[in-house]
């Protein structure tokens, strides 16, 4: 099974730009285009949260004719920026949830477990689990024991050293790890929110975030470095599951007329070319 990750859309009404910098419409259109040209294609997109840039029925009409077009199904969980109940009519019958009131989804293909987590606190740029949601994890965890499983969040559980996004994690990572740990099942974590790609461990767990095929927060690891984003180049994450495990890739964005290579490493007489 193949995955793609797309998160940290920000899309803005009338695909307006973002910061008088960043054209996110755009962005997103090159990345749809991206993912329908991958051989072999996903079997699914997963989308991991700020879809929109503040939450509005207005920039949720805008983005949900663009994600149509992925050939792929999709998942999708809130961020930050989006609002649970706009987002939750904006993707009726498009994207479907598995809670009456968070924007969790759950979903069982090909040997493995997918779930989505909502951990959006309205108004607030931090994340938290509600009690309701740590609950429902529970009962998803214990009602699949044998599946191996994967969970997609928007923010990330761990802190990176950015210090502006470390203050706007999930909070209470405490709280998701008492869940976890019971469930020996749960293989890993994909989160978004930090706008890089950045691999790290979380009680002996791979927590991989998702990189930016848009802006980037810009890698300053000093202390109180200020809040800024670069564009860099952007990129995608996939993930190939099957019964060995996990394996994420960087799939980057290039435009046709710019991309260079593949080339061969061997000739016609299957010699190394030199």
């Amino acid at each position: 099974m193949l995955i793609a990750q797309l998160t940290d859309l920000h899309i803005k009404k009338q695909g307006k730009i973002a910061y008088q910098k960043v054209d996110t419409l755009q962005c997103l259109k090159n990345a749809v285009s991206h993912i329908n040209d991958l051989l072999p294609q996903p079997d699914w997109v997963v989308v991991t949260g700020d879809l929109g840039d503040f939450g509005t029925s207005e920039e949720y009409d805008v983005l949900v004719p663009e994600l149509k077009k992925l050939k792929a199904p999709i998942k999708v969980i809130p961020g930050n920026h989006d609002h649970r109940d706009h987002l939750r009519v904006a993707f009726d019958s498009f994207a479907s949830f598995d809670h009456s009131e968070f924007c969790h989804f759950s979903q069982c293909i090909e040997g493995y477990l997918l779930i989505g987590l909502d951990t959006s606190v309205l108004g607030k740029p931090y994340g938290q689990l509600a009690s309701e949601s740590l609950v429902w994890l529970s009962e998803q965890l214990v009602n699949h024991e044998a599946l191996p499983t994967l969970i997609f969040l928007h923010h990330p559980p761990m802190s990176v050293g950015i210090d502006h996004m470390d203050v706007q994690k999930l909070l209470n990572d405490d709280a998701l790890w008492q869940v976890v740990k019971h469930h020996k099942q749960v293989k890993g974590l994909v989160a978004g929110h930090l706008h890089r790609a950045i691999y790290a461990t979380w009680h002996g767990l791979p927590v991989w975030v998702g990189p930016s095929h848009s802006h980037a927060v810009t890698l300053d690891l000093a202390p109180n470095a200020p809040s800024s984003f670069s564009l860099e180049p952007p990129a995608i994450q996939l993930f190939k599951l099957d019964k060995n495990g996990i394996t994420s890739h960087i799939s980057y964005i290039v435009p046709k007329d710019k991309a260079i290579g593949p080339f061969p490493f061997f000739d016609e007489n299957n010699k190394l070319i030199d």
